[in-house]
C-alpha cells in the first residue's frame, strides 16, 4: 500500500488477467504508467472497492448503471460513467467518462479499499502486446520498473472485462469481453444493443474439465444441427472448479471423435450469478444438485440430473442413483462411454429441455414487464 501512496507502479492479479496499477487520482503516477506501457492514446480503466466508491467518483449513476452494478458486480464488467473534474487525463476520456468496475478478485478489491481511492487497472503488457499472466514474465518484461508484484500465481489467459456505457437504454456494449451481450441482457433485464435475453442452459459437473464441457459441446451440436443455435445459449461450470486450464486431453479426444470441439473450453467455478441467470441446470449427480441448492436455494427446482432428465421434466420420479460417472483419470474409453451416455440422455430430453428453458425465460420476461409497468405507474 505504501507503494501506491508513494505514486509507484505495482502489478496485481484480477479475475481476468494481471493488471498494472497506480493511484488513479495521482496525475504523476498515471502519467508514469502511461509512459511505461508506451501508450500514445486512450485512457485507463479503474477498479474500486464497491458501488459506494464508484458513486464517489461519478457525477451521476443512472438507472442502467445501477442495474449493471447490482447484477454484474463484483465481476468483469466495466461501466462508463460521467466523472468529476480534476481527475488525471489518463483515466478520463475526451467525453468526460471514466471506466469503473468492482473486481471479483479479492486482491483487486482490497487495494482500492485500503488505499481509499480508485486504482488503475490496465493489462500487464506493453501496448499492442499480449497480456502477461505470470509474475516471472512480468518481472522479466518490466525489470526493476515495478515496485511490487503481488503474486497470484499463473493466471489462465482469458478475455478482458466487458465495457458498457451506463448512461442509457438500450445498453451500449463498447467492448464485448468476459460477459457476453446475451448474458448482460439476462442478468440486467435491460435492452442491450446486439444482445438478446434468450434462454440459457447451464451444465454442471465437479471440475468442469471433462463431463460438463463434453455435454455442453454435445448440446450445442444438437442445437446447431436443428438451426437453433441463435435461440438457446449453453454454458458449463463446476462446483469445485479452478478457473484455470482446459478440458482434459481424453475428453477433448472423445469429443473430437464425435465432431465436437472443446479445445477452447476454459473451466469455471459456478457462482450464484450463473445459477440465477440459468433457465435450466443439468447436473451429473445428486451431490451436484445439493451443492447448487446451497449456492442458490431458488435454483433447486430448475436443476435436473441428466440421467433422470426425461422423467424429471415430465414430473415422474426415478428410483436409484443413476449418476453420470466421472471419467477423470480414466482411459479414453471411459470418456467415450460417458459422452455417449450424455448424448443419448440429452437427445431423449431435448424437446423438454427447450420447452422448460423457454417457459422459464418467458416467465422472467413477463415478471420484468409487470415490474416495469408498476414502476412507471408509481412515477
Amino acid at each position: 500500500m505504501e507503494a501506491l501512496r508513494a505514486g509507484e507502479i505495482i502489478a496485481y492479479p484480477t479475475e481476468t488477467q494481471y493488471g498494472l496499477g497506480v493511484d488513479a487520482l495521482n496525475p504523476h503516477a498515471t502519467r508514469a504508467l502511461f509512459d511505461l506501457k508506451e501508450r500514445k492514446e486512450g485512457t485507463f480503466l479503474v477498479v474500486v472497492a464497491d458501488v459506494a466508491s464508484a458513486k464517489e467518483i461519478a457525477t451521476d449513476f443512472p438507472v442502467p448503471a445501477e442495474s449493471v452494478a447490482r447484477t454484474c458486480w463484483p465481476g468483469p464488467v466495466t461501466v462508463l460513467l460521467p466523472t468529476r473534474d480534476g481527475l488525471p487525463p489518463e483515466v478520463v476520456g475526451d467525453d468526460g467518462l471514466i471506466g469503473v468496475r468492482v473486481s471479483d478478485n479479492a486482491v483487486a478489491r482490497d487495494l482500492p479499499a485500503h488505499l481509499g481511492a480508485p486504482v488503475v487497472s490496465t493489462s500487464a503488457n506493453l501496448t499492442g502486446r499480449e497480456p502477461l499472466n505470470d509474475p516471472d514474465t512480468i518481472e522479466r518484461i518490466f525489470p526493476g520498473l515495478l515496485t511490487v508484484i503481488l503474486d497470484g500465481g499463473v493466471l489462465r489467459p482469458g478475455p478482458a472485462s466487458t465495457i458498457v456505457d451506463g448512461r442509457s437504454i438500450p445498453l451500449k456494449v463498447v467492448r464485448e469481453g468476459a460477459v457476453s451481450r446475451n448474458s448482460l441482457a439476462r442478468r440486467t433485464r435491460l435492452e442491450v444493443e446486439g444482445g438478446q435475453a434468450i434462454p440459457l442452459v447451464l451444465i454442471v459437473c465437479t471440475g468442469n474439465t471433462c463431463r460438463s464441457p463434453m455435454a455442453e459441446g454435445a448440446l450445442k451440436t444438437m442445437l446447431r444441427s436443428r438451426g437453433l443455435e441463435e435461440e438457446i445459449d449453453v454454458e458449463s461450470a463446476g462446483v469445485a472448479a479452478v478457473n484455470w486450464g482446459q478440458a482434459i486431453e481424453e475428453s477433448q479426444i472423445a469429443a473430437w471423435e464425435q465432431g465436437i470441439d472443446v479445445s477452447s473450453h476454459r473451466p469455471r467455478q459456478i457462482t450464484p450469478q450463473m445459477t440465477q441467470e440459468a433457465d435450466i441446470i443439468l447436473v451429473m449427480n445428486e451431490r451436484h444438485r445439493s451443492r447448487i441448492a446451497v449456492i442458490d436455494p431458488h435454483a433447486r427446482e430448475r436443476t435436473h440430473i441428466i440421467r433422470k432428465l426425461s422423467a424429471e421434466l415430465k414430473g415422474r420420479s426415478v428410483a436409484g442413483r443413476r449418476e453420470i460417472e466421472d471419467p477423470y483419470g480414466g482411459p479414453p474409453t471411459s470418456h467415450r462411454k460417458v459422452l455417449k451416455t450424455m448424448r443419448n440422455e440429452l437427445e431423449k430430453g431435448f424437446e423438454d429441455i427447450l420447452k422448460r428453458a423457454r417457459s422459464r425465460r418467458i416467465s422472467v420476461l413477463e415478471a420484468q414487464s409487470e415490474l416495469s409497468e408498476t414502476e412507471r405507474d408509481r412515477s
